[in-house]
């Protein structure tokens, strides 16, 4: 778990490296998550409430339960791009062979007393 923190704070290739003048900018936002539990069918999901893992075949993906609120997402539309962000077509989440976990997840992360520019 602490390798895949790192991994996700320094090694991802979406994004680039964090430089020093960044640094007083930066917002820390972790996310302690609660274990996954498979659901029987996507409209078991709770859009706000739970993080995502679809699976279909070697494929896989992950959203944690802000990301779609954050995006004004509904829930298909969540499981669209959740398809797509495992290199699915977008529509996979509807077939038969594609399975669904959940999590909850408890946010917590630094607060500043000033607003920032």
């Amino acid at each position: 778990m602490i390798e895949q923190a790192i991994n996700a704070a320094f090694r991802d290739p979406r994004f680039p490296s964090v430089t020093p003048g960044e640094l007083k900018r930066l917002d820390i936002e972790i996310s302690v998550l609660t274990p996954p539990v498979p659901v029987k069918n996507w409209r078991d999901i709770v859009l706000g409430r739970d993080g995502v893992i679809l699976r279909r075949g070697a494929r896989s993906a992950v959203y944690l339960p802000q990301v779609a609120t954050e995006q004004g997402w509904t829930l298909e539309q969540m499981l669209d791009n959740l398809s797509l962000k495992a290199g699915l077509d977008e529509k996979a989440w509807r077939e038969d062979d594609t399975t669904f976990a959940v999590f909850q997840a408890e946010v917590f992360g630094e607060k500043e007393d000033e607003p920032r520019p």
